[in-house]
């Protein structure tokens, strides 16, 4: 079939042309099955879990819901439950990282792991505690981080020594269709039996034998609803389906429904909130409690899609050992009452979805079962000779779910980006000290670039309603223009050095809760390096560049403040140049991030998605997200201090 290395396989418009469409399909799975063979890896017990993994979550690691930073402790448990309120059973996560962070400086990928809360000791906690609910966890490996520190050894080995540290289950093959690193199998069967490949694209045909999952991100599907190629081929390869940039996610929950397959739930995208609505999460409660109920049905049972249609409702249907189980969707914005399904006579008909006995209703020996469905939303039937305690329990479950469905007009809701380092406030001085420069300040009509990232900038990202991965003027240079006044202020002209912030740590007795990564750059004795005693201090957090600042009596400068200083050639970059901290950080309940300026000496190259390098114009801003210092603190971020001024009364 010429659609066959597609992710998705369209449907016919007509409905006449659906038994071809469907007798084709078949033909060609019996064709390539016979000329592969068997996936002998899908018949492995250990691997059998990702069969049954329908329903996974990326959680960015940054999220100020998994980790509390006042208690330095991840709230694994807690957000667990929160999931499984809003959004029904959870079976994976993928835990995220380095992106978009990676690039800053030449810690790679795997150095972020290490970097994280309590190390690889305190991730596999993480794990064990998901373990615990029977929750398991892929971590991404990114094949395209190659500019960063070199691991030392391949690949493989380190992907291999990160999954033993954690236990974790699986790994999610960033950016690829199928794994290019070499002796990764081999690598992974010698540390941890079923450690599952699970790749970003569709792996092509010949790689399902090697890929147990996988997801489904660019698969538009067509009016009449499509098969996703990889689960009509193999049942048991599992596929997420995920749209990262939409806000409606009643298309990706249709297509999940109608081929039996999973769905990655992804609202935090690397620090843009694409939240879902209620009435979306309703109905993936309600979706995910049938499907983990007749997971059977999707794995074994034998698939007709495109069963039938009626006005704007389409089915797909699963019949296994006597029983048959009918998924419906409405494409249509109203509610459809009583659509007729016609089903055998005397079985059980199950309104799954709903929680209620189908009513039946016969005419000249046919019968039928009505089903109402919402506007856009979903149904299911199961017809069954026996009626079991699971099928009662999971019909009261739904009643009361059904019963508070939400209005269809429920939307998302964007979260609310707030400042919280605001400017802090200094005794204002006559004139600016030795060593600062003193500028009068008013009105500013600022200015400002930066790249096109999916972690958007002061708020996040504007790509909604994208359909794929990849929306266009990703990574394209961009610019916002502000009004703002600037009161007297006056700013350092170099910034803060080695031997200065060794002079404060010896004067101030300073010791901040959490020292991982603190002057990482020093040596053992805690003196600067020789030689380097002048150079940008370095490997310091947002917090500790706060303390040193009101130790001077100073503070750090606003982003408005650095820049206009900047714009007039009076800022001393340092050697070499590093970026600096700004009084700019911002949290939306979910993602904290400061805002950098000035650029550094190191670029990452190679790569789209590593993060901005070199040095940078006065008026380019940079994002850079926060989790907790040993992470935050980074090998070219560095500081200078500004204060407020009575007046500007003099010039340099």
């Amino acid at each position: 079939m010429r659609v066959a290395m597609d992710a998705l396989i369209p449907a016919p418009a007509d409905p006449a042309q659906w038994g071809s469409w469907r007798e084709c399909l078949r033909r060609w799975r019996d064709e390539v099955r016979a000329a592969r063979g068997g996936d002998d890896a899908y018949r492995l017990a250990p691997f059998a879990w990702a069969a049954r993994c329908l329903t996974t979550h990326k959680i960015l690691l940054w999220d100020e819901r998994f980790y509390d930073r006042t208690r330095h402790r991840y709230r694994v448990a807690e957000y667990a439950r929160a999931f499984e309120a809003r959004f029904g059973a959870l079976d994976g996560v993928l835990l995220w990282p380095a992106y978009p962070n990676l690039g800053f400086d030449e810690r790679n990928q795997f150095d972020f792991w290490r970097a994280m809360p309590g190390g690889l000791a305190g991730l596999r906690e993480v794990v064990d505690t998901l373990h615990a609910r029977e929750i398991r966890v892929m971590l991404p490996y990114c094949p395209w981080d190659r500019a960063t520190r070199d691991e030392g050894c391949p690949d493989a080995d380190a992907l291999a020594v990160l999954v033993e540290a954690t236990d974790a289950d699986g790994l999610y093959l960033d950016t690829l269709a199928r794994s290019a690193v070499p002796h990764l199998r081999a690598a992974l069967d010698a540390v941890k039996a079923g450690v599952v490949l699970q790749s970003q694209h569709p792996p092509p045909l010949d790689g399902l034998g090697q890929h147990h999952m996988s997801w489904a991100e660019d698969a538009d599907d067509s009016p009449a609803p499509g098969v996703l190629r990889n689960r009509w081929m193999e049942p048991r390869h599992m596929v997420h389906v995920v749209r990262r940039w939409m806000r409606d996610r009643r298309g990706e929950l249709h297509t999940a429904w109608m081929n039996g397959a999973g769905v990655m739930v992804w609202e935090n995208v690397f620090g843009s909130w694409m939240g879902w609505s209620d009435r979306d999460a309703a109905t993936m409660r309600l979706m995910s409690a049938v499907q983990h109920h007749c997971h059977a049905f999707f794995r074994e049972g034998d698939w007709t899609p495109l069963a039938f249609s009626t006005g704007g409702v389409y089915a797909s249907r699963w019949e296994k050992a006597g029983a048959r189980l009918t998924t419906l969707i409405n494409r249509e914005d109203a509610w459809r009452r009583e659509t007729a399904i016609e089903v055998r006579p005397g079985l059980q008909c199950l309104d799954l979805v709903a929680g209620r006995h189908a009513r039946v209703s016969s005419a000249r020996g046919v019968s039928r079962a009505l089903v109402d469905l919402p506007p856009r939303g979903l149904g299911a039937l199961l017809e069954t000779d026996v009626l079991t305690p699971a099928d009662e329990a999971l019909m009261e479950r739904q009643r009361h779910e059904w019963s508070a469905l939400p209005d269809a007009r429920s939307t998302a809701r964007t979260r609310r980006v707030r400042r919280l380092g605001n400017v802090r406030a200094t005794a204002p001085r006559p004139t600016s000290p030795p060593g600062m420069a003193g500028f009068a300040g008013g009105a500013y009509r600022r200015r400002v670039t930066f790249r096109r990232r999916e972690c958007g900038l002061y708020e996040g990202a504007d790509f909604e309603g994208w359909p794929g991965n990849a929306p266009p003027g990703l990574h394209e240079a961009a610019e916002i223009v502000e009004e703002t006044r600037l009161a007297p202020f006056a700013i350092d002209l170099t910034p803060v050095s080695n031997v200065d912030f060794h002079r404060f740590l010896h004067e101030s007795g300073y010791r901040p809760g959490a020292r991982h990564n603190l002057l990482r750059h020093w040596g053992e004795d805690d003196l600067p390096p020789p030689g380097r005693e002048h150079e940008p201090v370095v490997w310091i957090d947002l917090d500790d560049a706060r303390a040193y600042a009101a130790w001077a009596g100073k503070r750090l400068p606003s982003e408005a403040e650095w820049q206009w200083a900047a714009e007039r050639g009076k800022l001393d970059p340092g050697s070499p140049p590093a970026w600096n901290w700004t009084e700019s950080e911002h949290s939306d309940g979910r993602t904290r991030f400061c805002i950098l300026k000035g650029g550094s000496a190191f670029r990452a190259a190679g790569s789209d998605w590593y993060a901005d390098g070199g040095p940078q114009a006065p008026d380019f801003a940079a994002k850079y997200l926060l989790l907790w210092p040993g992470l935050d603190r980074c090998a070219t971020i560095g500081f200078r201090c500004a204060l407020s001024l009575d007046a500007f009364s003099e010039t340099l």
